[in-house]
Formats: structure tokens, C-alpha cells, sequence
């Protein structure tokens, strides 16, 4: 199982030597890497980076603003740094228009962004499993929008809200093309992936056209980067 690692979940680190923090990553064993911002690195230095770690970029996670206003100015970034993917990683779903309006600027980015072989997605939380006419707002978003549009399924936040995650992935199928491999024990707790209630060789199965596994790590009972190197060495198991 080849995986990378969302670098939010090291922004302990990343916000003091970026650079540092990535070599690291390389060296645990990750193979990708997923952008929360940049370190105020510069494309050709982020690519540079990159290489020189043996990584490459899976995609970049940018707010839905950057959408709406600055979506060329995102993409030529990714484009520069061979990412697949631009994620939106939270939006307001609370109403039918509020999903209306996420479905039209998730289509339109991914029409743009499909010129330059990468495609658009949205990252879940538990607040799109509110219910908007006895329907997932999820559900709408992966209904409505087009091809260019993929999910990138958040497991611990679909088993947070009460939904069997691996049940989920099953639905939605082709549409699922990443996953955040985010443990969850009995609390509610974010654990280290070995740890947790959330079979991830069920994941994986059930995972059938994921093309990649990411890592997402925030809350920690043992030093980061043990609970880091952790979770890429159970995976790298199954």
C-alpha cells in the first residue's frame, strides 16, 4: 500500500522549517505528499523540493475562496508542481443553495482544471451528512457534479457522523478516487491508524478505484513524528 501524507498534519513543523519537515516525511517512507499551503516556497522550489526528497504531490487542498476568485492562480501552481489534484477541503452545506452553489464552482474549476490533466475534488467533514430533503448533502454533491469532480472520503469523519465508512466507499465507487486514512477509536479520538476501530484492510478492499491513500494525523497521545512513522508502517503492512 503506497502512501502519502496530507502535511497538515505536521504544521507543528511545517510552520517552523518547511523544508526540514518534508525531507522527514521522505525519509519515514511516504511516497506523496498533499499541500496545505507552501511553506512561502515558490512553485519551482516546491518542485525542487520534491525531487530531491524522491516525493511527489498528490494535490494541494485550497479554500473555497481561492475557487471563486483565485482558481487560475491555483492551478498554474499545481500544474508547475505535477499535482492531480486541487481539493476543496470544507465548504457551507447547510441548504439546498449553499450545495447549489459548491456543485456549480466544483464543476466549473474542474472543467478548467481537466485541460491540464488534473482533477477537482471536495474533502468531506461530518457537517455534509446533514440530511437536505432526506438526502446526504454529500450525497448531492457527489450526485451533481460532473466527472471532473471526485470525492476525497475523509473515513474518520464518515464513521464521526454515524456512517459506516467502508459501506460508503462502496457507494460511491469510481467517484472515490482518494481517501484520507484518519483513524477513529471508541471516543471519537483521532489515533494512530493501527489503533483505531476503522478495519483499514476493509478500506482498502472496498477501496477498488482509489488511486490514492492519504494520511491525515491531528491529534496525538505520543511524540508526531512517532505516531507518523507509525501510520506509514502499518499501511506499507497491508
Amino acid at each position: 500500500m503506497e502512501v502519502s501524507l496530507q502535511l497538515y498534519s505536521i504544521n507543528s513543523e511545517t510552520s517552523k522549517d518547511f523544508k526540514k519537515a518534508v525531507e522527514e516525511v521522505s525519509k519515514i517512507g511516504y511516497k506523496g505528499v498533499e499541500f496545505a499551503g507552501y511553506g512561502g516556497l515558490s512553485a519551482d522550489q516546491v518542485k525542487e523540493l520534491l525531487a530531491q526528497n524522491n516525493l511527489y504531490s498528490v494535490g494541494s487542498h485550497c479554500g473555497i475562496q481561492d475557487f471563486e476568485v483565485n482558481f487560475s492562480e491555483i492551478l498554474n501552481f499545481n500544474q508547475s508542481i505535477d499535482s492531480k489534484y486541487i481539493i476543496c477541503p470544507w465548504a457551507k452545506v447547510d441548504t439546498m443553495e449553499d450545495v447549489d452553489h459548491l456543485v456549480q464552482v466544483l464543476n466549473k474549476c474542474g472543467d478548467i482544471a481537466a485541460g491540464e490533466n488534473i482533477k477537482v475534488g471536495y474533502h468531506n467533514h461530518d457537517h455534509e451528512f446533514v440530511t437536505i430533503n432526506g438526502t446526504y448533502a454529500l450525497d448531492l454533491i457527489a450526485e451533481k457534479t460532473n466527472g471532473n469532480v471526485i470525492l476525497e472520503l475523509d473515513i474518520f469523519w464518515v464513521l464521526y457522523a454515524g456512517i459506516d465508512p467502508i459501506e460508503y466507499i462502496k457507494k460511491w465507487g469510481k467517484k472515490v478516487e482518494l481517501i484520507h486514512i484518519k483513524q477513529i477509536d471508541d471516543k471519537k479520538a483521532n489515533v494512530d491508524v493501527a489503533d483505531g476501530i476503522i478495519d483499514m484492510k476493509k478500506v482498502k478492499e472496498a477501496a477498488q478505484y482509489t488511486k490514492y491513500f492519504i494520511v491525515e494525523h491531528e491529534e496525538f497521545d505520543k511524540p508526531m513524528w512517532d505516531c507518523i512513522r507509525n501510520d506509514c508502517e502499518y499501511l506499507k503492512q497491508i
